[in-house]
């Protein structure tokens, strides 16, 4: 067994050159994440059109594991020309549509992600707000006042959501074909905008080529969504660098959010 990436929430290691174990960090959410993901991967896989993490072996008794075979593929930030952009679109197409009763979770409204956005953004503020300089916390509360206060920026149909496409996590093939997409801690119901976000902030030709064969945007708010979740990404850094007590984390996110807000 050898480290193999980082992950916020687990310990991850390569196993014999194949496979990948993973730990959660502390008991808690971790732990339960793991043990839901072990019943839900599954499933999630008898739906998608490129390969997830399966579990071939796993435990929910302390300590909590999951291996699964190694998927491999170099991140999608540094991946070669190809049809993996339409294969990712049809992907998240496929995801979006799955029923969440398929995974044992219950349907949930726009309005009741836009209030656990609320209370997301009120705890992250509390912590962060005296790390950020004032101007630039006078931009994000702009923002979030801005994004969240609006009726219209929340009627949208909630759906499974990856919860983190972003390149460490979307794995392209030599061909450039979609090799899988990994770690799925942050699955949940929530906004599928949320899951083109970095797509279209960060690399917006190819997050354009996604969104096509994702069948464009499915209502008329999704881009601007996009947009906002992009521009917070880097807020979730400067919290979770506070919580980790990591001096390097926190100053990405502070200067991640700094450039995204302008």
């Amino acid at each position: 067994m050898e480290p193999f990436g980082e992950g916020w929430d687990t310990f991850t290691y390569l196993v014999n050159g194949d496979l990948v174990a993973q730990f959660p960090r502390s008991t808690g959410e971790p732990a339960v994440t793991l043990d839901r993901l072990l019943v839900m991967l599954p499933e999630i896989a008898a739906e998608v059109s490129a390969p997830i993490p399966v579990p071939r072996y796993g435990s929910a008794e302390d300590p909590a594991c999951i291996v699964y075979p190694l998927i491999d593929g170099v991140p999608m930030s540094a991946a070669p020309d190809g049809i993996w952009p339409e294969r990712l679109g049809r992907f998240l197409y496929d995801l979006h549509l799955m029923p969440p009763e398929y995974i044992e979770l219950r349907p949930r409204t726009a309005e009741q992600v836009r209030s656990e956005s609320r209370t997301d953004a009120a705890e992250k503020m509390a912590l962060t707000g005296s790390v950020l300089a004032p101007g630039l916390r006078g931009r994000l509360e702009a923002l979030l006042a801005a994004f969240l206060e609006d009726d219209a920026n929340w009627r949208f149909s909630a759906c499974l959501t990856h919860g983190d496409v972003g390149p460490p996590h979307v794995l392209v093939d030599e061909a450039g074909d979609l090799a899988g997409v990994i770690d799925w801690g942050d699955l949940e119901i929530g906004d599928p905008a949320r899951d083109l976000a970095w797509l279209l902030g960060a690399m917006p030709d190819v997050g354009e080529r996604v969104l096509a064969a994702y069948g464009g945007e499915p209502d008329a708010r999704f881009r601007l969504r996009a947009d906002a979740a992009f521009k917070l990404m880097s807020w979730s850094d400067v919290d979770y660098g506070l919580r980790l007590g990591d001096d390097a984390i926190l100053e990405e996110g502070i200067d991640g959010l700094r450039d995204r807000l302008g």
